[in-house]
């Protein structure tokens, strides 16, 4: 039987730009691994709501939709790819109970150089039409996420960084929590990564 995997698909929001954020790498995924379960709590909440324009009042019961799907797929081995800003350490404990029960876990986390450029991106794309979300959810996710992204990349068998900040740009590539690739990591990320790089 073929090894399950968990793919965790994380960054602030607003990460996207030129075609490469969040629900990007997601699609990215699912194009090669078509048989992957998929947990998108923005869709959840667009499901709830019939627009992503009104997802925010979905958002608390969207996230409890997602986590009980996440529980699902690790007790019944069944590979899935999950997205989040990791601003909390829930999926910490995921990643770990998904380790525990066999599966490959796989980090893909896009970064931004600050809380004011995701406010940005987030403005943008509610001027399109996608959804928001309050600045101050912004400000105060933006250094959690971060923070808590040491200790997710120690958890996960794989884990690959980017920077999207200006030009989509890797940074890092990590096995087993061990730093095997540095593509120039920008100091502001660098810290974050310590000791690391």
């Amino acid at each position: 039987m073929p090894r399950p995997q968990m793919f965790l698909v994380a960054g602030m929001n607003g990460a996207g730009m030129n075609g490469a954020g969040k629900s990007t790498y997601t699609r990215s995924i699912i194009n090669k691994f078509p048989a992957l379960k998929v947990i998108d709590p923005d869709a959840i909440a667009q499901s709830m709501t019939g627009s992503y324009a009104t997802i925010g009042d979905k958002q608390i019961s969207a996230g409890k939709a997602a986590l009980k799907h996440v529980r699902s797929y690790i007790k019944e081995k069944e590979s899935f790819v999950v997205e989040s800003t990791i601003s909390g350490r829930v999926y910490l404990n995921y990643l770990q109970q998904a380790n525990e029960a066999g599966f490959k876990t796989i980090l893909i986390y896009v970064a931004l150089s600050s809380a004011q450029l995701s406010a940005e991106r987030v403005s943008a794309r509610v001027s399109e039409g996608g959804h928001g979300i309050p600045l101050v959810d912004i400000q105060r996710r933006y250094p959690k996420s971060l923070n808590n992204l040491h200790a997710h990349i120690k958890s996960s068998d794989l884990a690959y960084i980017y920077d999207n900040s200006d030009n989509y740009t890797s940074v890092a590539s990590f096995r087993d929590g061990t730093l095997y690739r540095d593509f120039h990591t920008p100091i502001w990320l660098a810290e974050y990564l310590h000791p690391f790089v």
